[in-house]
């Protein structure tokens, strides 16, 4: 029993603490695409995360309003803290801290949160926690990998068709083919693994 509980306050955790349910679940599901062998648990106020503090944290997202009310405890933690905020919020920049508006689209938010560094004593002692959402032996072609940075980037079919001189009808069945190496329709998650795999660059998104 004791070496399970260590087990268990060594598994590297993430905690977002908010009360907004449906925020959390959006963000919980993207944070487990982006990152392996990291768990992610959900807290909706201060007192429950307290009650289970009991385990290894390596970020925490925490809602701009329970920051507030918390501050002395996350200004220790700066540099492994994101504050939840719905709109741009400068003064939490201003303050050091990584800031993450909500309130974008998923796609927008999964650019976002690709560039949140999770820091901590694990990540420099494990290596990266970073999953590619990909089957070994099942990888993209070069052309569906042509087709795939312009899907992440937005583009229609049409303008796919257009830009590499392909026919619409070519374009919808490398899509397709996309779309079942990767088990997802989602292109929030295309373009997780777009940039895990190396395929987008992060800062073109």
């Amino acid at each position: 029993m004791e070496n399970f509980v260590f087990l268990r306050i060594m598994n590297p955790c993430i905690a977002i603490i908010d009360q907004n349910t449906l925020s959390n679940v959006t963000l919980r599901s993207i944070l487990w695409d982006l990152y392996n062998n990291v768990e992610v648990f959900i807290y909706g106020s201060m007192e429950e995360f307290i009650q289970d503090s009991n385990r290894h944290f390596i970020h925490f997202f925490v809602s701009s309003d329970i920051f507030f009310k918390h501050v002395d405890e996350f200004e220790l933690l700066s540099n492994q803290t994101t504050v939840l905020c719905i709109g741009p919020n400068r003064r939490f920049e201003a303050a050091g801290f990584k800031v993450l508006d909500i309130s974008l689209p998923e796609q927008e938010l999964i650019g976002k949160l690709l560039h949140v560094q999770l820091v901590s004593r694990y990540d420099s002692r494990q290596g990266d926690t970073s999953r590619a959402i990909r089957n070994p032996g099942n990888g993209l072609s070069a052309r569906e990998k042509d087709v795939l940075v312009l899907i992440v980037k937005g583009y229609t079919n049409k303008e796919i068709s257009s830009m590499l001189d392909i026919s619409i009808t070519t374009v919808i069945f490398h899509r397709n083919n996309i779309c079942t190496k990767l088990h997802t329709r989602s292109i929030g998650k295309m373009t997780i693994y777009a940039v895990l795999d190396g395929i987008v660059d992060i800062n073109e998104i």
